[in-house]
């Protein structure tokens, strides 16, 4: 069995970080919502794929060559 990490990333309009983790919860247990698009890294190989569960098995994992996170610490 193999190790992976698993990223979410959406952006949310909210008055605090709590309400946007509560927000966030809510899209993610909307089934049919943009919930089901995740970018998923190999541990032992570090290869990233794009993962939508939306799409039929064989069209569903896209390899990523320029993986670019949403949140970035830029102090």
């Amino acid at each position: 069995m193999s190790e992976y990490k698993v990223s979410w990333e959406i952006n949310i309009n909210a008055n605090s970080p709590l309400n946007a983790a509560k927000e966030a919860l809510i899209i993610m247990q909307d089934t049919g919502s943009i919930a089901n698009q995740f970018y998923i890294q190999d541990e032992e190989t570090e290869d990233i794929f794009s993962v939508d569960l939306d799409e039929e098995d064989e069209n569903a994992v896209l390899p990523v060559d320029n993986y670019e996170p949403f949140i970035v610490n830029k102090k």
